[in-house]
């Protein structure tokens, strides 16, 4: 018995830890499904950040619950569009504005649009005669810029894929559609949320966890027989997660928000209930079928 008494408890945690593990990796592939939709989305709607983000919400509802009839489906959009709102009335960081043309860059998805991008090399694509005044960039064929005579040479290179020319792959990189989807995924499995949310943040603080594994400590000199969980200062050790191109995936004030609502000390929704959230990321690069609005430009560099 007093075996059970010992073996039990633990046995229970590293059981749910693997549920909720199963979970975030279902909820990793839904997210690069996510961002295969908002990507196919965007290349027939001109890079519309707005029908992107419609289309990654879509594919992410398997996460919020079930999908396999009318009812069911009703239920689970409404679940998720008010996380949304719930998600998105929180104070996150100002690395990145809270809406492009009315697209939300805030709530339960984000979609940072990579590319095309107004970058000095692109620049040259979009800076064609009178092309700095273009309101949609447009890639389909020669004739469509009249306003360059002999430019349909420069298209040539598009019909024999062997012909290395490096003012070409300029005109090939600018017809493509490359995007990131950020979604916050919630912990939900009981006792696992808290234990495996606490890991993931104390490994983006770069610290070392002492104690027992329901009671961490950042104590450096605490042992399996810890009696309380002090985790105080952690949230300001956490290192943002930096992208090379577009915006910061969390940035630091994205992670003290994120331990606030851990600890219960912000809420999204009613009540201060403690919730776990986590960044899941994934980007999707696919060639543009309808022209580019200049209006999408998320990073525009070269003005």
């Amino acid at each position: 018995m007093l075996e059970a008494a010992l073996v039990i408890p633990l046995m229970i945690a590293i059981l749910l830890a693997i549920l909720q593990l199963t979970e975030i990796e279902h909820a990793r592939t839904m997210t690069e499904f996510a961002a295969f939709s908002a990507a196919r989305a965007g290349i027939v709607h001109n890079g519309s950040n707005a029908r992107m983000r419609d289309a990654a919400l879509v594919a992410l509802l398997p996460t919020f619950g079930r999908t396999d009839s009318a009812e069911a489906l009703l239920r689970t959009w409404q679940r998720q569009r008010a996380a949304d709102e719930e998600l998105a009335a929180l104070p996150w960081s100002t690395a990145a504005p809270s809406a492009i043309n009315g697209s939300p860059l805030k709530g339960l998805v984000r979609i940072d649009t990579l590319a095309p991008e107004g970058s000095d090399e692109l620049g040259r694509v979009w800076n064609l005669r009178g092309g700095h005044g273009w309101a949609e960039l447009d890639f389909d064929a020669a004739y469509t810029y009249p306003e360059a005579p002999g430019l349909e040479q420069q298209f040539e290179a598009f019909g024999d894929p062997a012909k290395s020319d490096a003012g070409q792959e300029v005109y090939r990189r600018a017809n493509l559609l490359r995007i990131r989807v950020r979604h916050w995924y919630e912990l939900r499995v009981p006792v696992a949320n808290w234990i495996l949310f606490v890991c993931w943040y104390a490994s983006h603080a770069r610290i070392e966890l002492r104690g027992a594994i329901d009671r961490p400590t950042v104590d450096s000199s605490a042992n399996a027989l810890n009696r309380s969980a002090d985790l105080g200062g952690i949230d300001r050790l956490a290192a943002p997660i930096e992208n090379r191109r577009g915006f910061p995936t969390a940035d630091r004030s994205d992670l003290a928000l994120l331990w606030a609502l851990a600890q219960g000390e912000s809420s999204a929704g009613p009540g201060s209930r403690r919730r776990f959230f986590i960044p899941l990321a994934a980007t999707h690069t696919i060639r543009m079928q309808s022209n580019f609005y200049r209006k999408w430009l998320m990073h525009d560099r070269g003005g």
